[in-house]
């Protein structure tokens, strides 16, 4: 670099400016933390800030969006590396001793830590169950079981824990989080005071899920040198208002997941770094940790192709389809214990109460939020019942006699009601679009097998798993932002800002739950449902699909013959995907 005093006066101001921009974040999210006291549990829904929250968390998009342009322009080295992970650092430590703002699966991670600890099955009982055996009539001891009796008895130990278990949402239902988180809940349950507070145990729960997050900050870092991209593209992620907010501040365990998923992607890339007879090696070890990766939470599951067709291209086809072994069983393995039957020798649920069900059945069933493709689907194939005056989506263009007369015979092959099967052949069809955009993508690293091509692949991959999802928590977004600074297009980072629209639906239902919301008839859960995704991802499709017509200069490899990218280094401070 030429060190004359025009280049560093630049090299001043522009670190002038990025200190400036981290002031401004850290001033909004102090402003954040002091408004969530209003957030607190159970207390005054109708007057919580949350309009203030989210403008407040859009100012910080728009810093972190700023940021990253800045960065790009400064010169590598220590001094940036520094600000972006002190600034980090600050930013979740902000939030960190916060109540959870419009969020509440902290407390289900807290009981079932509490509750492996004790040696007891997570998987065993819901909620209500221990709930009910600890607040009813007294029984005498052969009517409860001995794991129960314990929980109870842990219950009356711990009133920070009652309170937790009594704030956990859905307690009829057994918890759906697989066994590596539950093995990072019950670790914390461990290191925790039995008489600590909830407050304490929630903090305690977020700081060892920040240090997952952390990780993925520093793995990040490796990736983009790796891929020959600027260090500031870094704040991508670190930076992210949304990854500080869910994890912070929510104390979602999709840090695990994601870290775990970012592990297994850097193995992958040390193909490229590694070459020889034990190049392969690393292929089955990203096979391993994405296998560990599917314990924490299914999702990961998805990118068991993109590693095995990579290892085989890299290694040969015996290591890929040693690799694809690997990370089928260490995922089964992992899994098993959420339907291995329990030590008295019923499956996990058995012993529910009648109308209860497993959360993992209801989740994959029911659950659907926030969701545009998978929603215009469902609600053209949903059949209307014109004698139960429910009312009908603005956008459903299917005459009704034709959904009953494609849903109504596959309702009855199922067992289940309409509403259910229609939910079903909407997953199937989403599911057949999302297998004809994973399968280019494998054709394509199959064919071209290089860095930047695998790390797109993998991005792109989780991203259209999301949109076509019928879930869409803003938190689930988290799992492709660590690889945004590795994608083509500019319209990707926006998601990060726009997937906070989907907390209107908080205040749509408090301030109008039965009235209709601007005229439209719809009150404000329908109106949320049926309208705010349209806005919230109908501009962006256009935005994607626009960006993909006009680009005219796809990726160009660096390397494609396997040598190590790792000591081929191209910055490119004009790549910025913002």
């Amino acid at each position: 670099m030429n060190l004359n005093p025009k280049n560093m006066a630049d090299t001043g101001r522009l670190r002038t400016g990025l200190l400036a921009l981290v002031a401004v974040q850290a001033v909004g999210y102090a402003v954040i933390a002091w408004l969530s006291q209003a957030f607190a549990h159970d207390q005054g829904f109708g007057e919580r800030p949350l309009l203030a929250v989210l403008g407040l968390f859009g100012v910080c998009f728009a810093c972190s969006v700023t940021s990253g342009v800045v960065a790009v322009r400064l010169g590598e080295g220590r001094w940036l590396a520094g600000v972006i992970v002190a600034a980090a650092l600050v930013f979740r430590g902000l939030l960190l001793w916060t109540p959870p703002i419009q969020e509440v699966d902290i407390y289900r991670y807290v009981w079932d830590g509490a509750v492996a600890s004790q040696g007891v099955s997570p998987y065993r009982y819901p909620p209500a169950a221990v709930l009910a055996a600890h607040d009813g009539p007294a029984t005498d001891a052969g009517g409860t079981s001995p794991e129960l009796a314990r929980l109870v008895g842990l219950l009356d130990a711990s009133p920070g824990l009652a309170d937790a278990l009594r704030r956990v949402h859905y307690p009829e239902l057994t918890t759906i989080y697989p066994p590596v988180s539950q093995a990072v809940f019950t670790v914390t349950a461990m290191l925790t005071p039995l008489d600590a507070s909830v407050f304490t145990r929630i903090t305690i729960m977020k700081i060892a899920l920040l240090v997952f997050d952390m990780a993925t900050v520093g793995m990040v870092f490796w990736l983009l040198r790796a891929a020959g991209r600027h260090m500031g593209l870094a704040i991508v992620y670190a930076w992210c208002p949304l990854v500080i907010k869910e994890f912070a501040n929510s104390g979602h365990l999709d840090s695990i997941a994601v870290c775990l998923t970012m592990a297994s992607v850097c193995s992958a890339a040390r193909l490229w770094c590694r070459c020889g007879p034990h190049a392969g090696r690393w292929g089955i070890a990203s096979a391993v940790l994405l296998g560990l990766a599917v314990g924490a939470k299914i999702y990961p599951v998805i990118l068991v192709p993109l590693v095995t067709v990579v290892t085989m291209r890299k290694a040969g086809l015996r290591h890929g389809s040693v690799a694809c072994a690997a990370a089928i069983l260490t995922s089964i393995a992992c899994l098993a214990p959420m339907v291995w039957p329990t030590p008295g020798g019923d499956p996990p649920g058995a012993s529910d109460p009648p109308g209860t069900s497993t959360g993992l059945a209801a989740f994959v069933s029911r659950w659907e939020i926030n969701d545009l493709v998978f929603m215009v689907v469902l609600e053209n194939l949903r059949p209307v019942d014109p004698e139960a005056h429910a009312a009908t989506a603005w956008f459903a263009i299917v005459p009704n006699a034709w959904r009953w007369s494609a849903i109504r015979p596959l309702a009855g092959r199922l067992g289940v009601d309409t509403d259910r099967a229609a939910f079903w052949a909407t997953r199937g069809l989403t599911g057949l679009v999302f297998f004809l955009v994973l399968l280019p993508l494998l054709f394509r690293v199959a064919r071209e097998p290089s860095l930047p091509r695998f790390l797109e692949a993998a991005f792109l991959t989780i991203a259209w798993f999301w949109l076509l999802a019928p879930t869409q928590n803003p938190w689930y977004w988290t799992w492709a932002v660590p690889l945004v600074p590795l994608a083509r297009g500019r319209a990707w980072q926006a998601v990060s800002g726009l997937v906070f629209l989907s907390y209107l639906r908080f205040w749509l239902v408090y301030h109008y739950p039965e009235a209709s919301v601007f005229g439209t008839g719809y009150g404000g859960g329908q109106f949320f449902d049926f309208f705010v995704p349209w806005v919230e991802f109908g501009p962006w499709f256009l935005w994607l699909a626009s960006g993909a017509i006009l680009r005219r200069n796809p990726v160009t490899p660096t390397e494609t013959d396997g040598d190590s990218l790792c000591g081929q280094v191209h910055r490119d401070a004009g790549a910025l995907p913002l």
